[in-house]
Parts: structure tokens; C-alpha cells; sequence
């Protein structure tokens, strides 16, 4: 759409790949999910800017929900140079269909505020929002490698692992897609997990699409055995030696978690803190049969679907206090994350 933005072709792609790495850490996001794109390890979408080649404003859309995997549908991927002009640009005609449901992640904090005001005008709702703290490894050298216990191994997950992963963290996201998104990503990323002489899965450190380190687990009953160090410190050193920016989201909120990565050695990265954003659209009054379904009965119908359905995989964070086993908890705290039976 002339004017309103502009698709990019795939040798412009890559001439903003090339500009995305002049930016790292913090253009990491969307260097990464479009650098898959461009490496075939996703597809079905689409590079938007709002000028070219002086852009400010990047957002990595579906060119249509069916081309994309199911996972990824009506997710809206931002990156910006400025705060400003990426406000007017998720309002520009076409940019983003608010006549469907929609995930806008990678928004920065402060424009949050303008996306709930644009919503309120049109008379949606923005059904959840997840703040996120970007960390990220700095230093010009590695972590040291952390002692694995006596009687474990240090290894990396394979596909049958995924069925484990998904049943940890469909209690923090359902969605029917989450079991072939983990085999994605143990398929296509590095990894790394402990497991015991027996071979059982205690712990594990997983990358997403987005470059980022995510979904660092540890069974409570290991909890003081020191895992989460040692997986934390081994992906970023397989990271580092290729060249790549090890980093992850963490809860806002978590202060426990992030004070912990501190002490390991992670900075935080202000460019790359984020926002995700799930955005229902406006509830029309529906004949149901000879029946009219009032608008609110229907929210609150959709909102319990959203809360079965939804999953917001950029959102995974790379852990919790709880769940990394960082720093050592007494072995039988669960979180509200995952499941553990």
C-alpha cells in the first residue's frame, strides 16, 4: 500500500539483516526471527517497513494466517529506531488488521499506553500484557563451564524430549500447536539438558525463533543441585563461540530471577526490553439460532477460549526464580509457569 508502507523484497531483506547487526544487542529480536525467515526456518510472512531504505519502523507480519504455522498465526513481530513514529505506524491503514485477533510483540514499554488508547477508540480489548526485561552476555569472554553433579549428564534434548517440555509448560500456555513448536525448536536450535544416569530428563535450557534462550526448567526435587548455572552458562558458551548474541526476556517483575542472572553476568539490555500485547477486536451483537448472544456473554466466552488457546511463544521467558533452580530453593516449590506433577 503506497504511502501507508512497504513490503520489502528478499534482497532488501537482506540489506536490513545486514543493518539489524550493526544494532545487536539490542536489535537482537528481530534479527534472529528474520534471519530464520530468510534462511527458510520460517515462512509465510512478510517484511514491512515504513520507508525504505531511511526506515525507521520494521514489523514481520503473515502475508495470510494459512501460510503461516498455526503457532504463529495473526502475530505482529515490531522492531524501531523511534518511539514516536512506531506509534503513528501500527495506526497507519493496513499496517495491522484490527478486525482480527492479534499478537503485537516487540512492542517497547512506552508505547503501550498508544496502543490501549487505539484500541479503546475502536472498542476492543487488549486481553493480556506481558512487560519483558531484556539480559543479555556482554563480555568479551564466556561463562566458565559450571560443575555438572556427580551422577548426572550434561547433554542436549532430541525430538522425543518435546512431549516432556510441552506437559511443563502447558500449565503457562495451552495451545494445541505448543508440541510441534518445541520439536521445531529442538530441531532447528542449540540446547542443552541434564539428565541422570537413569536417563531421565531433570532439566533443560531451549532457544525460540527469536533468538532469545527460553523455557529454563529444573525438576524442584534437583533444585539445589546447581542446574540452572550449569545450562545457563553452557548454551551461552555453544552461543558465543558462534558468533551469536546470547540473551533472554525475563518477567518484569521477577526480581529474584533477574538479580540472579546478574550475579551470573547478564546485562540488561534497555533497547530490547519489550512488551507483548494480545489484542481481541471489537464484539458485535450475533444472532445465535433464534437466540441473541449479548456482547458480553460472548467476551466472556472468548476470554475463557483465549485462555485455552492462546499461546504467545516469543512471550516464553527464559525463566522464573522458581522454576530455573537459581539461586538453590528447597526442592518442593512449583511456580505458576509450569506444571510438575
Amino acid at each position: 500500500m503506497s504511502g501507508m508502507y512497504r513490503i520489502l523484497n528478499l534482497v532488501e531483506i537482506q540489506d536490513l539483516l545486514w543493518e539489524l547487526h550493526s544494532f545487536l544487542p539490542g536489535s537482537a529480536k528481530m534479527y534472529y526471527i528474520i534471519k530464520n525467515f530468510v534462511e527458510n526456518r520460517l515462512y509465510g510472512f512478510e517484511v514491512i517497513v515504513d520507508q525504505w531504505p531511511c526506515w525507521t519502523c520494521i514489523i514481520l507480519r503473515p502475508e495470510s494466517n494459512d501460510k503461516v504455522p498455526g503457532y504463529f498465526r495473526s502475530y505482529y513481530m515490531c522492531h524501531t529506531k523511534s518511539l514516536k513514529d512506531l506509534r503513528f505506524f501500527l495506526q497507519r491503514p493496513g499496517v495491522v488488521d484490527w478486525t482480527q485477533k492479534a499478537v503485537l510483540s516487540g512492542v517497547p514499554h512506552d508505547v503501550v499506553p498508544i496502543v490501549q488508547e487505539k484500541v479503546k477508540k475502536i472498542c476492543g480489548e487488549l486481553t493480556s500484557i506481558e512487560h519483558r526485561f531484556m539480559y543479555a552476555w556482554m563480555k568479551d569472554v564466556p561463562p566458565e563451564p559450571a560443575e555438572t553433579p556427580e551422577g548426572m549428564k550434561l547433554t542436549v534434548l532430541d525430538s522425543n524430549h518435546a512431549e516432556i517440555i510441552r506437559d511443563h509448560w502447558e500449565h503457562y500456555r495451552t495451545n494445541p500447536g505448543l508440541l510441534v513448536y518445541f520439536r521445531k525448536v529442538i530441531e532447528n536450535f542449540d540446547n542443552s539438558a541434564i539428565v541422570t544416569s537413569e536417563g531421565r530428563l531433570v532439566a533443560y535450557i531451549c532457544m525460540q525463533f527469536n533468538g532469545s534462550m527460553a523455557n529454563l526448567f529444573v525438576d524442584p526435587e534437583y533444585h539445589t543441585a546447581n542446574l540452572g548455572v550449569v545450562l545457563l552458562c553452557d548454551l551461552t558458551r555453544k552461543l558465543i563461540q558462534k558468533h551469536h548474541t546470547a540473551y533472554g526476556f525475563i518477567k518484569t517483575k521477577d526480581s529474584a530471577f533477574i538479580t540472579s542472572c546478574q550475579n551470573i553476568g547478564f546485562t540488561w539490555v534497555p533497547q530490547g526490553s519489550m512488551s507483548w500485547l494480545h489484542y481481541r477486536p471489537p464484539i458485535k451483537r450475533v444472532l445465535s439460532g433464534e437466540k441473541l448472544v449479548d456482547p458480553k456473554q460472548q467476551a466472556a466466552s472468548d476470554s475463557q477460549d483465549s485462555l485455552k488457546k492462546d499461546l504467545f511463544l516469543n512471550a516464553l521467558p527464559l525463566s522464573c526464580n522458581e522454576c530455573s533452580g537459581i539461586p538453590a530453593e528447597s526442592g518442593t516449590a512449583k511456580c505458576i509457569h509450569v506444571g510438575v506433577d
